[in-house]
């Protein structure tokens, strides 16, 4: 894959051929005019939506898309006030005026398909439904779950960073994460009232005179909190 240096350019070029090589692969190969059925279909459906549903689609597109589906965008214009398949085939072979000859409800159906692929399925749904009926049938049920669309596509090529300090609480088992809080707070409580903290599973020794180490009552006292307190939680992680 060629390189433009930076990053996010270079990922948007890729999905971006991704979805090229897929319309190509129904309408011919030819990537100039893929480009510009992608561009067509996307806006033709764009003026269907009203503005939240457009800008929701918009937002999963890949950025480079995203400029060409938003070129030329009215806002007060929609959605468009010709709503038949045949006024939504219109202005598809409108804006291919010039490019070598393609069927436009077949290079609709190409581009629909496509979406299908890559946009979430609630999003596609969302979409669809919004068309009116006779345009929506040219739009082909979803094959498959969707793979993952335009910005979480792009994002795949961002490397994962290993933690290496271990899982944080929010990512451990419930209880576990729990157990870890309830032990923290009593090593404060601990440490407030000048206990010292033993070992697991150690007996408390004697101290450097061979007395035996007085606890203090209020260490008693913040311990049996602290375990009334972890019993409670464990219980609700369950």
């Amino acid at each position: 894959m060629a390189t433009t240096g930076l990053e996010v350019f270079d990922r948007t070029l890729h999905t971006t051929n991704l979805w090229l090589d897929e319309i190509c692969a129904e309408i011919g190969p030819d990537k100039h005019l893929a480009w510009h059925v992608l561009g067509a279909v996307l806006r033709a459906i764009r003026d269907e939506l009203l503005i939240g549903q457009s800008a929701h689609l918009g937002a999963q597109l890949p950025l480079l898309v995203r400029g060409a589906y938003f070129d030329q965008y009215r806002p007060a214009a929609q959605p468009a006030a010709e709503r038949s398949q045949a006024d939504f085939i219109a202005r598809i072979r409108e804006e291919l005026t010039g490019c070598r000859p393609v069927r436009p409800d077949l290079a609709a159906t190409a581009v629909m398909r496509t979406l299908n692929r890559h946009i979430t399925e609630g999003q596609v749904k969302k979409v669809r439904d919004a068309l009116p009926r006779s345009v929506r049938a040219l739009w082909p049920e979803p094959e498959h779950p969707p793979q993952a669309g335009g910005g979480r596509e792009e994002a795949a090529f961002r490397p994962k960073e290993s933690n290496p300090w271990g899982p944080s609480p929010s990512q451990m088992d419930p209880a576990e994460g729990c157990r870890e809080t309830i032990e923290h707070e009593l090593e404060r409580a601990r440490a407030a009232i000048g206990v010292r903290t033993m070992p697991p599973g150690a007996s408390r020794p004697d101290d450097e005179s061979g007395r035996p180490v007085e606890v203090h009552p209020a260490a008693v006292r913040a311990a049996e909190r602290g375990s009334s307190r972890g019993t409670k939680a464990r219980r609700k992680a369950r």
